[in-house]
């Protein structure tokens, strides 16, 4: 089995095998721990340290004193690791970005790989509100993984890029750019779906009812609607709700729609077949992802 090298940080100390490969706590992981609660925010998130400008002498490569005025917050950061992951036959180094990505999409967070950096606040909490069996996430990983490594090149890139978007909204500060990263991510299935064999369609809006018929997903007119309408009046007009984007108020319903949507997109377009796909994403609350069910 081969090492696919750490990644964090998540907080779930346990092993975790999958068909091809297994995710297990670093012997650091506790102290990696420690460090995400002192510094984490009461907000459920950690965010970018502090950085400062130092200069130095060229000549003789000694650092001199701070420079003044020039505190600010760093631009990108890194988290302890907290698992290592081994594959046992993997394509190439993507197969680590698959599995890293999708564990953070199934537990709610942002992993990136150890060598890696955040960039802006990164959640050390759940953002999901999946109740699960202890066998799922083994059971989903599994799944995505062996369907993953069938398809071609292209899609394969293409699945891990939507992963790796859906992750970074959880980075982004307001609704607005929220709403814009999530629609990427919606369009970037749209496509991946069409490139699969799927049939194309004119208009956007009439993407939402294809992905939805495609995979036997709830439709709700009036939520696509005003899913739709805030992306034509931000994509073309640089309107929020009818404001300047950053001053007007609201969109957090269409955000958490068009979020959960994507999730279940997420999941339909791998083949894994649940009944969490086919449950409302027009709702609050908690949300049960069951195993996959074979046809009967």
């Amino acid at each position: 089995m081969k090492s696919m090298g750490s990644f964090g940080f998540l907080n779930y100390p346990h092993i975790l095998e999958f068909e091809g490969g297994r995710i297990e706590p670093v012997n650091e992981f506790e102290e990696g721990l420690a460090y995400i609660k002192a510094n984490g925010n009461r907000d459920g998130y950690i965010y970018p340290p502090e950085v400062t400008t130092i200069q130095y002498n060229p000549i003789t490569n000694e650092e001199a004193e701070e420079v003044s005025n020039s505190k600010r917050p760093a631009a990108i950061f890194m988290l302890p690791a907290s698992h290592n992951l081994f594959i046992n036959n993997p394509i190439n180094t993507e197969d680590a970005a698959l599995i890293i990505h999708l564990l953070g999409f199934f537990f709610g967070i942002r992993l990136l790989p150890s060598e890696l950096r955040f960039d802006g606040k990164v959640p050390t909490k759940s953002m999901n509100k999946f109740s699960f069996h202890q066998d799922v996430p083994s059971d989903f990983i599994s799944h995505v993984y062996g369907a993953w490594k069938q398809w071609s090149d292209d899609l394969r890139k293409r699945y891990i890029n939507i992963l790796y978007m859906y992750g970074k909204v959880k980075s982004c500060e307001f609704l607005w750019d929220q709403f814009i990263y999530e629609y990427m991510v919606f369009d970037a299935i749209y496509r991946f779906y069409t490139l699969g064999g799927g049939n194309p369609v004119k208009g956007h809006k009439k993407r939402f009812n294809t992905l939805c018929d495609a995979f036997s997903i709830p439709q709700y007119d009036d939520e696509i609607d005003r899913i739709y309408k805030l992306r034509n009046d931000l994509f073309h007009e640089a309107l929020w709700i009818g404001d300047t984007p950053g001053m007007g108020s609201g969109g957090m319903l269409e955000v958490m729609w068009l979020r959960k949507l994507n999730a279940r997109l997420i999941v339909a377009i791998s083949g894994y077949k649940n009944e969490f796909t086919k449950s409302r994403w027009n709702t609050m609350g908690w949300e049960s992802f069951d195993k996959f069910q074979s046809p009967h």
